[in-house]
């Protein structure tokens, strides 16, 4: 119900979020923004997947993947609305590495992907690709288009993969983090791969193998444990469209007036931490905030608010402070 009424109060943005800090059914066909669509363990004694609190962890035993199984974490049900463009934001680390593997997991983007079909998906469902490289005690990031890799990533070390994908007919402009001040530019038709603040790729062409053009090539998203040995845990994962609708200046605030139980605030790259909820008195009100992308936060006074006039205040991307009125009825 509560993803229903954010999508009410704004355009949906955000297409799975999930940093596995609630005890929740993380898998479902028909998913919500939290929750896969599959996860496929083909033979789950030897390779598996398990939720713990505040991570996923992916799990293989055994190297060959016929006798030793894959796994597969999926959103195979189209994202909707149909996203032009993507910001895909993983932190992960690999916590065990006990064979050196080439391409020993890879994440996909693409359409029309078959839970039920454990074979490699062809080139033609696919706008990009890359791939963990196991090596030692450390693992690298690999763009399957280009063979471009990371520096080494040590185990043990979390990162934070940022994977820009462009499949609309304009570029646009994108930061890495909300609080940087550098912007970069993202083509059609083409993915930016980042590690941490480093590019492993920069406009990498699309569409491998001269596929054709389809408007649904960002629907489905997988990540697939097949080849290496070892744990590869996911902290946390954030897939939304990486354009914003809003202008810079712009600060929504929905439904207003407010009940007082619940606002919606959608502004470009807002600083969560800045976020403050004033009384026109001058007092501080308490709440609870719930990401649903870097543009748009719902909040949640502790009490319902009053009847009267509120303000909202944070900080936007340029760091200067911002401010809306509610009125709660």
């Amino acid at each position: 119900m509560l993803f229903l009424f954010s999508q009410n109060l704004f355009a949906q943005t955000t297409y799975f979020h999930q940093d596995f800090l609630k005890a929740e059914p993380y898998v479902n066909p028909v998913p919500d923004t939290g929750q896969f669509s599959h996860v496929v363990q083909t033979v789950p004694a030897l390779s598996y997947c398990k939720f713990q609190h505040g991570f996923m962890d992916l799990v293989r035993t055994l190297q060959d993947s016929a006798t030793g199984g894959i796994i597969r974490a999926m959103r195979a049900s189209p994202f909707k609305p149909n996203p032009k463009s993507l910001f895909i934001q993983i932190r992960l680390s690999a916590e065990n590495i006990q064979s050196s593997t080439v391409n020993a997991a890879y994440f996909y983007v693409g359409e029309n992907f078959n839970p039920e079909n454990n074979s490699f998906p062809g080139n033609a469902l696919m706008f990009g690709k890359f791939s963990l490289n196991f090596a030692g005690s450390a693992f690298t990031v690999k763009d399957l288009e280009t063979q471009l890799s990371s520096k080494p990533v040590k185990t043990k070390m979390p990162v934070v993969i940022t994977w820009i994908l462009n499949n609309s007919a304009r570029s646009f402009k994108y930061k890495l983090f909300s609080k940087d001040a550098m912007e970069y530019e993202a083509f059609p038709g083409s993915y930016d791969l980042w590690v941490n603040n480093e590019p492993v790729s920069r406009n990498s062409k699309a569409y491998p193998g001269n596929s054709g053009f389809s408007e649904s090539k960002l629907s489905n998203f997988e990540i697939r444990f097949r080849n290496g040995i070892g744990r590869i845990r996911i902290h946390d994962m954030l897939i939304r469209e990486a354009v914003s609708e809003l202008n810079p200046s712009d600060a929504i605030v929905a439904p207003n007036p407010s009940s007082g139980k619940i606002i919606g605030l959608k502004s470009v790259h807002i600083d969560s931490a800045s976020l403050r909820l004033v009384s026109m008195n001058g007092k501080e009100i308490p709440f609870r905030k719930q990401f649903l992308s870097a543009d748009h936060f719902l909040i949640f006074p502790v009490k319902t608010l009053a009847s009267g006039m509120y303000v909202l205040f944070f900080n936007g991307p340029d760091r200067k402070r911002k401010s809306v009125r509610v009125m709660v009825q």
